[in-house]
């Protein structure tokens, strides 16, 4: 049963940092970021916590729209491993269909996302 609870505020987490994202609410994504998080984005290019959140608050990124297709999440422990699928909008129109993997660590009774690493998919 803890798994399941925690699979599901895993789940929750990852939607309010979409939602978070859309609507320029970049400190509450920096406190979900670990200080440590490494970021795989398509491109293959590797970002960490503080050079993604200054392209956030900056306006370099930015997200419109992000329409999750699916998720599931797999709990070892400490740590949470969610797969999913969603559909991106950013800098005011280009579509993304990526596949996407996120880890979450507990830290002190708390989620940090640890790393991000996203990939083109179709669906």
């Amino acid at each position: 049963m803890a798994q399941a609870t925690t699979a599901a505020e895993i789940l929750e987490l990852s939607q309010d940092k979409f939602r978070w994202k859309t609507e320029g609410q970049v400190d509450k994504v920096a406190d979900l970021f670990d200080d440590e998080l490494v970021f795989v984005h398509i491109t293959g290019q590797i970002t960490t916590k503080a050079d993604w959140i200054n392209q956030l608050r900056t306006g370099r990124f930015v997200y419109n729209k992000i329409v999750q297709k699916e998720a599931s999440v797999k709990v070892y422990g400490n740590t949470a491993v969610l797969v999913g699928k969603a559909s991106f909008t950013v800098n005011g129109g280009s579509v993304y269909k990526l596949v996407y993997t996120e880890v979450y660590t507990n830290k002190n009774g708390k989620w940090k996302l640890v790393n991000l690493h996203t990939t083109s998919g179709s669906f």
